[in-house]
C-alpha cells in the first residue's frame, strides 16, 4: 500500500518516508495468546452490542449504586472532580470494560487461555503495533487508552474499575504517550523499517487535524457516529449526564484533556437509508431533504443503539412519529438528517451548560456524513455558529501532523496552522422568524424523543 502511495508521488521512495502514524478507531479490540500471537476472536468493535444486557445489569447493580451514591455524597463535601465522575459513571456499549468482561466469562478459549496465564488484551492501536513490531512492543497510546471505560484521567494510569469486576489487569498493555517511541515497523513489511511516529484514537487525532489546539476549541467528527469534542486543556470539565472526560493527546510538553458528548448513530442512519432503498446514494439526500419546504410534521428517532446524551436512554426505540397521509418519502429523508443535526445541537447545548464560553465563533466538522450541506447548514442555524467544513480527513491528518512534529518535518503548531484545511463554510441565518421555527422544530423532537424511550424492557 505504502508503495503505491510512493508510486504515486513520482520519484518518491519508501527510503524517504521517516515516520508513519497510526490512526485507529476506538473501542474495538482483540485478544490473543501470548506463546503463539494468534487471535482468539475476531475484532469486538464498538457498535457490538452482545454485552448490552449484561452493561444493563452492571449499571442497575448495588455494587455500582453504592459506587455512584458514595461519590456523589463524597463530591458534595469535597468538591473532587474525581469524584462527580464517579457519582455519574454508567457503562455503555461503546466501552470496552463490560463487553471484554462479557468475552471472558463467554468465550471458551479465552477463558482457557486466561486460566493458562496465556492472554493478552489489546484495542486497535496495541494490535497494530503489536504485529508491526512482531511482537517487540505491548503498549497502548493514552488517547485509545482513556476511551475504554477502564482508564484514570486524572492518575493517567489503568484504574480500580477492572478490579471491581475482576478483569486481571495484568492482561492489558503499558499506557504511553502518544508520541513514544514505538520502534520500526519490520523490514519484510514494506522493505524497509519505518519509524512509528505517533499513534492516537480517531477523535483525538480528528482533534489535532482540525487544529483545535486551545482551550474551548470545538469540532465534531460525523461518521458511523457523530462526536461532539471540546478542548477543556489542562483541566477535566464536562463529567455528568453521558458525557466523558477524555485525554486529547499527551507528550513531554504536555497533556490536553477533550470533553466529549457522543452520538451514536449518523452515517449509519445513511447506510440503513441505502439498505431499505429510502435513498439510492447518500450525496442525494441532501437534495432530497431541501426538495420539500419543511418535514411536514415528521420527526425521526435514532435510536439502533439507544438514545445517548442528555437523554441517555439504552432502551429507546427507533421510529417515525407525525406521518400523514401526506406525507412522501422527500419528508421522511428530510426527518432523518433533521435527527443528525438535532442531537448535535443537543449534544452542543449540554457541553455549553457544562463548559460554557462566550468566545465561540464556529464549530469545525470532518467526516463523511459533514459532505451533507443540509445537515451542516442545519447545524449552523441551531448552534447559531459557523460550521467550518473540512476538505480532508481529519484523523489521519491529525497522527500525520504529530508524527510530522516528532521527527522534526514541522517545527511547531504554527506551522501546521498555515495549512488551508477549510473546504466550505456554513453560515447560521440571519432570520430570526426561521431561526425560531427551527429551534421549535428541535422541541417537538426533543418530545417525540420522549415517547420513544424506554420502549424495550
Amino acid at each position: 500500500m505504502i508503495n503505491k502511495l510512493a508510486n504515486s508521488y513520482g520519484d518518491l521512495s519508501i527510503k524517504q518516508v521517516n515516520s508513519l502514524a497510526i490512526s485507529t478507531q476506538r473501542g474495538t479490540f482483540i485478544t490473543w495468546r501470548k506463546d503463539t500471537g494468534v487471535p482468539l476472536h475476531n475484532f469486538i468493535t464498538w457498535k457490538d452490542l452482545r454485552a448490552a444486557e449484561l452493561i444493563k445489569q452492571i449499571n442497575g447493580s448495588w455494587k455500582m449504586m453504592a459506587l455512584r451514591t458514595g461519590s456523589f455524597l463524597l463530591h458534595f463535601l469535597t468538591r473532587i472532580t474525581k469524584l462527580a465522575v464517579l457519582s455519574h459513571l454508567k457503562f455503555a456499549s461503546s466501552h470496552v470494560t463490560i463487553r471484554l468482561l462479557w468475552f471472558l466469562q463467554n468465550h471458551p478459549e479465552v477463558q482457557k487461555a486466561l486460566q493458562e496465564q496465556n492472554l493478552m488484551f489489546g484495542t486497535l492501536d496495541t494490535w497494530l503495533i503489536y504485529k508491526l513490531t512482531k511482537g517487540k512492543f505491548y503498549v497502548t497510546d493514552i488517547s485509545n487508552a482513556s476511551a475504554t471505560g477502564m482508564f484514570d484521567p486524572f492518575s493517567l494510569c489503568w484504574s480500580f474499575l477492572p478490579k471491581i469486576f475482576k478483569i486481571p489487569i495484568d492482561i492489558f498493555p503499558m499506557v504511553v504517550d502518544n508520541s513514544y517511541d514505538f520502534g520500526e515497523v519490520t523490514k519484510d513489511i514494506f522493505g524497509e523499517g519505518i519509524k512509528i511516529g505517533a499513534v492516537m484514537s480517531d477523535q483525538s487525532a480528528s482533534m489535532y487535524g482540525s487544529c483545535c489546539f486551545n482551550k474551548n476549541d470545538i469540532k465534531v467528527t460525523l461518521g458511523t457516529g457523530a462526536f461532539l469534542n471540546l478542548n477543556t486543556a489542562e483541566r477535566i470539565q464536562g463529567v455528568s449526564h453521558g458525557m466523558y472526560p477524555l485525554v486529547g493527546w499527551k507528550n513531554e510538553n504536555e497533556v490536553v484533556y477533550l470533553a466529549e458528548v457522543a452520538c451514536s448513530d449518523a452515517g449509519s442512519l445513511m447506510q440503513w437509508m441505502l439498505a431499505i432503498g429510502l435513498i439510492s446514494n447518500s450525496e442525494e439526500s441532501s437534495y432530497i431533504a431541501n426538495s420539500v419546504k419543511d418535514n411536514g410534521g415528521v420527526y425521526f428517532i435514532p435510536a439502533f443503539s439507544g438514545l445517548g446524551p442528555p437523554i441517555n436512554n439504552e432502551s429507546a426505540a427507533t421510529g417515525f412519529i407525525g406521518i400523514k397521509p401526506t406525507t412522501n418519502k422527500a419528508h421522511m429523508i428530510r426527518a432523518v438528517l433533521e435527527s443528525i443535526a438535532y442531537k448535535i445541537a443537543m449534544a452542543y447545548d449540554l457541553l455549553n451548560s457544562e463548559c460554557p464560553t462566550t468566545s465561540l465563533m464556529y464549530i469545525k466538522a470532518d467526516g463523511g456524513v459533514s459532505k451533507n450541506d443540509f445537515i451542516c447548514q442545519l447545524l449552523a442555524n441551531l448552534t447559531n455558529l459557523n460550521v467550518k467544513r473540512s476538505k480532508f480527513e481529519m484523523a489521519t491528518l491529525g497522527v500525520a501532523y504529530f508524527a510530522g512534529q516528532s521527527c522534526g518535518f514541522w517545527k511547531s503548531k504554527e506551522d501546521i496552522l498555515k495549512i488551508d484545511r477549510v473546504e466550505d463554510v456554513f453560515k447560521p441565518t440571519e432570520n430570526q422568524t426561521l431561526a425560531k421555527e427551527l429551534r421549535d422544530n428541535l422541541e417537538n423532537w426533543q418530545r417525540a424523543a420522549d415517547r420513544f424511550t424506554s420502549w424495550y424492557k
